[in-house]
């Protein structure tokens, strides 16, 4: 075990430590990158600091719904000026010909702000495919200052095949063992593999990309509840643990603070398991 994971395991019952927080969103950022579910960033997380991993997907989801409502939410479809393409690829191509990668250039350029390295780095790479052009110029121009900038490669994206996508999308159906959920996946992994449709391709696969794009809007929704549930049940355990620990005379001294605390932290609790159980009405194309 190196230096750096000692570390973290010495102060893991301390809090979240800078270090741990660090790893938890660099892991996380390189799983979405790879399209790997979030399950395995937790396993390993909890492999290099002894924590659990349910409380590690707790943590999780809790600093990213306080990031989204410390931040204003970001303007949906806002399409890119020109100008900020240009000056987009040029910085990370600066930042390439200096060594640095380009995740860390986009990473810097978002201040940390996850959603927007996200939307950095997509433009960068529909850019990379779809611009050849821009970027020759851009490189070009670098050259003429001295700067060594190589033509960054095209890597041809993967596209999984149906039998995979149908495979994928049903195993993160049960991941969150809804029945509901899983039967409405198998359904559609049939319909997909089966073919009896005779539409045209074309047409076929627009209602069966929509049809998927609901399913996995469903599934996301799903599991944001269910997460919501699981911190709201852990907050309500840890004041409960924090409460019974404490000498008996504390105990009745703060017994008013603690049933007021306890109140919210149920309604809360009550709130989550409402939402848990909602959203079970009928999909709509």
């Amino acid at each position: 075990m190196d230096q750096s994971v000692m570390n973290i395991n010495a102060v893991r019952h301390a809090g979240w430590s800078e270090e741990e927080n660090k790893l938890l969103w660099e892991t996380a950022d390189e799983a979405q990158l790879k399209g790997l579910p979030l399950k395995q960033v937790f396993e390993k997380i909890a492999s290099q600091t002894g924590r659990r991993p349910n409380s590690i997907r707790n943590y999780y989801y809790a600093q990213v719904r306080q990031r989204e409502g410390c931040q204003p939410p970001a303007p949906r479809f806002v399409p890119f000026a020109e100008e900020e393409v240009t000056a987009l690829v040029e910085q990370v191509l600066r930042a390439r010909a200096q060594g640095q990668s380009v995740r860390a250039c986009l990473q810097e350029m978002s201040g940390g702000n996850h959603s927007l390295m996200l939307r950095y780095q997509n433009k960068y790479r529909s850019v990379l495919k779809n611009r050849p052009e821009l970027i020759g110029h851009l490189v070009e121009k670098l050259k003429e200052e001295g700067v060594d900038c190589p033509a960054p490669e095209v890597r041809p994206r993967l596209h999984a095949t149906p039998e995979q996508a149908c495979a994928s999308l049903t195993q993160a159906a049960r991941s969150v063992t809804d029945g509901e959920l899983i039967r409405a996946c198998e359904v559609l992994t049939r319909a997909i593999l089966s073919g009896r449709t005779a539409e045209p391709h074309a047409v076929q696969m627009d209602r069966l990309s929509v049809r998927l794009d609901l399913y996995r809007l469903a599934l996301s929704e799903k599991t944001a509840a269910i997460s919501a549930l699981c911190a709201a049940a852990d907050n309500l355990t840890v004041g409960l643990k924090d409460f019974l620990i404490r000498p008996e005379e504390e105990q009745k001294r703060l017994l008013s603070s603690f049933t007021r605390e306890m109140t919210e932290k149920l309604g809360a609790l009550e709130g989550c398991i409402s939402a848990a159980q909602g959203g079970n009405g009928e999909m709509q194309e």
